[in-house]
């Protein structure tokens, strides 16, 4: 039975390898293949530049998200957060001159407070996560509107723009930050008791409780961690685009579509990746994406979400082929 059982596991993780291989590979021929149709532009210095630039952001918020789903909260307030974030750190910086420490500090601190309340309300008060979230989100827009609102005379300006300690934003800078966070976010969610206690509540939290895991604190380092990665991610962006300009109406939420859509495509390949790396994978799935459609003169808004759509559901139903062997 146990060279049996040894011999099962080498044949799943033979099957998973290959996979690994398959998907890579193919995304890898999808970019060779892009490259054709917009006449070699998509492999000239200047766009993977562009195109590892705009894996950042999205890569970022998406590892927080991670952390934060897995505890099985959903939550849609993550937009509005960094926005009310992010120009708090915008704020400290250019009416307080506090620099890079106001910068970093308001904007991880700002959005760590907000990620804490709207999951307490959920917690602590047994709202459903998806409407605390969407409750939050609405929240949050406006005191973004108000905290700016507040300033815009002495800005002369409706908008925040950062035009000191933007230093996060170049090149190099930002995608080395965005390495160094996916790898500490690998080491977390699968080196660590921490990581251990948040896949188990994810695999189920009745389960998880029995086991002596505290449910309850566990969510919460979870969104401790989930909100200073979106932090980080927040801070770059700021630094790399200047400003995060309020919105209202739920409007914050297509902020963080192709976040949520590096989450989605990173749990179809869950078989296949870990969460971490499907969430790179992902990345750069959605980042060449938007990049090659741009490329071609497709419209944003339109139809770019509509074929970011139609690769989401292709990547769910190519994470479900060729595994009939793991799931016996």
């Amino acid at each position: 039975m146990a060279a049996k059982a040894v011999k099962t596991g080498a044949d799943q993780k033979k099957i998973r390898l290959r996979n690994q291989i398959i998907v890579i590979g193919i995304i890898v021929a999808i970019y060779v293949i892009a490259n054709f149709l917009t006449g070699g532009k998509v492999f000239r210095p200047n766009n993977i530049r562009t195109i590892l630039t705009q894996v950042t952001y999205p890569l970022m918020v998406g590892l927080g998200l991670m952390f934060i789903f897995t505890t099985g909260m959903i939550d849609l307030s993550v937009g509005a957060q960094v926005i009310l974030a992010a120009n708090v750190g915008a704020i400290a910086v250019q009416i307080y001159g506090l620099g890079y420490p106001g910068l970093i500090i308001g904007t991880v601190v700002t959005l760590v407070i907000t990620e804490l309340l709207c999951t307490s309300c959920s917690l602590f008060l047994k709202i459903p996560s998806w409407v605390a979230g969407l409750g939050c989100a609405l929240v949050f827009e406006a005191l973004g509107m108000i905290l700016v609102g507040a300033y815009s005379e002495t800005l002369g300006t409706s908008i925040v723009y950062l035009e000191k300690c933007d230093g996060f934003g170049s090149f190099l800078v930002i995608f080395i930050i965005a390495v160094v966070v996916a790898v500490i976010a690998y080491f977390i969610f699968n080196r660590t008791q921490f990581g251990y206690n948040l896949r188990a509540i994810g695999g189920g939290g009745e389960v998880a409780e029995a086991m002596g895991i505290n449910r309850k604190k566990t969510i919460i380092m979870a969104a401790i961690i989930g909100a200073v990665i979106i932090a980080i991610g927040g801070i770059t962006q700021l630094s790399y685009t200047g400003r995060f300009t309020p919105t209202s109406g739920m409007g914050s939420l297509s902020g963080i579509f192709k976040s949520l859509a590096v989450v989605l495509i990173s749990g179809s390949f869950s078989r296949i990746f870990n969460d971490v790396i499907g969430c790179v994978v992902g990345a750069f799935i959605v980042a060449g994406l938007f990049n090659v459609l741009t490329l071609l003169g497709v419209p944003s808004g339109t139809g770019q979400d509509i074929c970011l759509g139609v690769v989401v559901m292709l990547c769910g139903i190519l994470s479900a082929l060729h595994y009939k062997g793991v799931q016996k």
